[in-house]
């Protein structure tokens, strides 16, 4: 764990030099590919991925996903083959290394204390967007256990419709066995990640994007339950 977790400096640096030259160049994708693969290797994980129907890779979409451990988003970074960023919260660009990262990987930058906070984003995303990348947002907010597929939400949804952007649900199960929070180690075992069919945000508006959020949340978890069943 502590030699990648070294690793990710040199990653890390590089992936801010070429963004000098080229912000959004997809040799920044493949070094982030190349320093998922170590955590792949130590996780020995026997992993699926199952595609309910095809995506395009190479199109920009509002990627929402359940979260149970933080191999997640190194497991769907490698295997989706999505080129996307993150939200940060405004606090990690205090942090010397961290504000390099996320600065150089294009993270979108958010001030929960700004009332306003959601222009700035839609400014942010738009860009990403336009570039042909796409967002990755965990609605819930956090690891959550398990047993525990928590309620989404709205923000992510929010984002998709001020742009017009399609959104495409990701479920993911078994992380949370293989490294579970707070733990320090990995151990093997089995993990699946399973797309969903896109959603058409244009079919919604802002008097109907609860509902939305509410019926992808029940569409998810159902996927969800079935994947833990079949992975045990």
């Amino acid at each position: 764990m502590v030699i990648m977790a070294v690793y990710t400096i040199p990653v890390a640096y590089s992936i801010w030099f070429i963004g000098i030259f080229a912000k959004y160049t997809k040799v920044k994708y493949y070094i982030a590919k190349s320093w998922c693969r170590p955590w792949m290797w130590a996780a020995r994980a026997k992993l699926e991925l199952v595609k309910t129907t095809e995506y395009k890779t190479n199109e920009p979409y509002v990627v929402i996903s359940n979260h149970l451990s933080n191999l997640d988003p190194m497991m769907q970074f490698k295997y989706l083959k999505i080129k996307w960023v993150f939200m940060a919260k405004k606090e990690v660009y205090k942090l010397p290394f961290f504000r390099t990262a996320a600065k150089a990987f294009n993270f979108i930058k958010v001030d929960r204390s700004n009332p306003n906070d959601r222009v700035s984003i839609n400014e942010q995303a738009k860009i990403i967007f336009e570039k042909g990348w796409s967002l990755m947002v965990y609605p819930q907010g956090t690891r959550v256990p398990k047993d525990d597929f928590r309620k989404f939400k709205s923000g992510a949804f929010h984002i998709a419709l001020d742009n017009g952007v399609p959104i495409l649900p990701v479920v993911i199960a078994g992380t949370g066995d293989i490294w579970p929070r707070g733990s320090k180690f990995m151990k093997s075992g089995k993990a699946m990640i399973k797309t969903l069919e896109p959603i058409d945000i244009k079919k919604y508006n802002k008097d109907t994007i609860e509902e939305l959020v509410s019926d992808t949340h029940k569409k998810m978890k159902k996927v969800y339950d079935e994947m833990v069943e079949a992975i045990q």
